[in-house]
C-alpha cells in the first residue's frame, strides 16, 4: 500500500513539475501585455547636428517582423514627420538591436546602422515607434516640447553634442516605468564606431523583473532537480 501510494504521489508531482517547466520554458514572455519593443538610445547631435541615431531593442524571446512599422517624430509644436518606414522583410531577432541613423555625410554607414534616411532629430523633439495599425509601441520625448510622443514627463534636458539619451537598466533588463524623465539618463557618446551592444539576457538562468519571471534552460534543469529532491525528502518523512 505504501509503495502504491508513493508511486501515485511521485507520478502526480512529476507530471505537475513537467507542466510547470513547460509553461515557464516556452519561448514567449509570461506577461506579454507588458512587454514591447523599446527605444533604448537617442542621439540628436554628434560632431555636427545631423549625426542623429536611435536604437530599438527586442525584449521578446522570438523574432519580431517589423515590416511596415514606422518611426515618426514630433517637433516642438507637435508637427509630425516620418523618420523611416521599415521595408518588407525587416526582422529583429530576440534580444537584439536595430539602429536607425541619419544618412548625411555617410554617418549611417560610419556607425553601420541597419536603416537610414535624411530625416533629422532636434532639440525639444519626440520620437515614436508605431506598428502597421498606427499604434504606438514605444516613444521618447526630451527637452520641453509642447505636444509630444511619450509617456509621463519628457526627459528634462536636450542631449548636448557629445552626449545621448540612454535607457536605464536593472541588471540586464531595460527599465520602462512609462516616464521618460526617470527612465533615461545622459551618457557620453561613443568615441569609436560602429555601435555595438552585447546585451544577452539569455545568459541568465532565471530572470525576474516587473515584466514577469522567465526561465532559461539551465534554470529549468535546476528547478527540476529541486523538485526531485523535495519528492525524495517527502518519501523519507511520510513513508519510513
Amino acid at each position: 500500500m505504501k509503495s502504491t501510494a508513493l508511486l501515485n504521489l511521485y507520478l502526480k508531482l512529476t507530471g505537475e513539475a513537467f507542466l510547470f517547466l513547460f509553461l515557464f520554458s516556452f519561448p514567449f514572455p509570461l506577461n506579454a501585455a507588458t512587454e514591447h519593443l523599446m527605444i533604448t538610445a537617442v542621439q540628436i547631435a554628434g560632431e555636427n547636428l545631423s549625426q542623429d541615431y536611435l536604437k530599438i531593442y527586442n525584449p521578446f524571446r522570438q523574432s519580431i517582423n517589423l515590416s511596415g512599422y514606422h518611426l515618426r517624430k514630433r517637433t516642438y509644436r507637435g508637427k509630425e514627420y516620418s523618420l523611416k518606414v521599415f521595408p518588407s522583410g525587416t526582422i529583429l531577432p530576440p534580444h537584439q538591436f536595430l539602429t536607425w541613423a541619419n544618412s548625411q555625410n555617410n554617418f549611417a554607414q560610419l556607425i553601420q546602422a541597419d536603416y537610414a534616411s535624411r530625416a533629422t532629430l532636434s532639440r525639444n523633439n519626440s520620437v515614436a515607434l508605431l506598428n502597421k495599425r498606427g499604434e504606438i509601441l514605444d516613444a521618447v520625448a526630451w527637452g520641453h516640447p509642447q505636444k509630444y510622443f511619450g509617456f509621463g514627463k519628457p526627459f528634462p534636458d536636450n542631449p548636448p553634442p557629445g552626449q545621448h539619451l540612454e535607457r536605464k537598466r536593472d541588471g540586464q533588463n531595460f527599465i520602462d516605468s512609462n516616464n521618460d524623465a526617470v527612465d533615461f539618463f545622459l551618457i557620453n557618446n561613443l568615441t569609436s564606431w560602429p555601435i555595438t551592444d552585447n546585451l544577452n539576457s539569455e545568459q541568465s538562468s532565471f530572470r525576474l523583473s516587473s515584466k514577469g519571471l522567465t526561465f532559461g534552460l539551465e534554470g529549468s534543469l535546476a528547478l527540476l532537480s529541486l523538485i526531485f529532491i523535495l519528492i525524495f525528502n517527502f518519501k523519507e518523512k511520510k513513508f519510513p
